[in-house]
């Protein structure tokens, strides 16, 4: 399975030829969130419509910047990963949108205790073969949380998690200069970068071989 996974797009439409060409010929696009600009559910419908035309293969998490309605329209188009796990071709899929408190107060945002609540539901999928974990926020001390003053930001609850679970790949957005990849254990940790200007591609294979353009 080739997977493309995308992050805070943030409204933005009008992609570049090459991005196109690389999510069309892709098994299967994930994003991390922030899918709007503090929009609403046209914002993201009109979003979601542009990828699903590239790949009709698509899950997401919400992020911070998105307001509530844009959660309970991912449920109705059966693409949202917040609380939920989802299969295709033996890989397991799920995800937590939002992010912990910012000092910005933007719409989806909850303390770790909620994180934890949410994380606590999953368990691993025995008949997949490959797990593949998406949140917008990204977790604690790692290569992706890091602000441009040198603070790491990231959440307690979604690095426990991840130490915990150990999926084989982590896609998580929200810092936008913390582009780059990490690990945790053996589990992969990958933030694409702010979409269209980046963008991360995953080959799940026996190995697992990524780039970031």
């Amino acid at each position: 399975m080739k997977l493309i996974a995308i992050t805070d797009i943030h409204g933005r439409s009008g992609f570049s030829q090459s991005i196109e060409q690389t999510i069309a010929s892709a098994d299967i696009m994930v994003c991390a969130g922030d899918i709007t600009n503090f929009g609403g559910a046209d914002d993201a419908a009109r979003i979601i419509e542009g990828l699903k035309d590239l790949n009709p293969q698509l899950f997401m998490v919400h992020g911070n910047c998105d307001r509530p309605a844009v959660n309970l329209l991912l449920e109705k188009n059966n693409i949202g990963l917040h609380g939920k796990i989802k299969q295709q071709d033996s890989v397991a899929f799920y995800g937590v949108g939002g992010s912990i408190r910012t000092p910005s107060g933007t719409p989806q945002e909850s303390p770790e205790e909620d994180f934890e609540t949410i994380l606590d539901r999953y368990q691993k999928e025995p008949a997949c073969r490959f797990h593949v974990f998406v949140s917008h926020q990204p977790p604690l001390n790692t290569v992706i949380d890091k602000t441009m003053m040198g603070m790491h930001v990231g959440s307690k609850a979604i690095r426990s998690f991840i130490e915990r679970f150990q999926p084989d790949v982590a896609i998580c957005g929200h810092i936008h200069e913390a582009r780059g990849s990490d690990r945790i254990g053996k589990t992969i940790i990958i933030n694409p970068g702010p979409f269209p200007a980046h963008y991360a591609e995953i080959i799940l294979a026996d190995a697992i071989t990524y780039n970031l353009h």
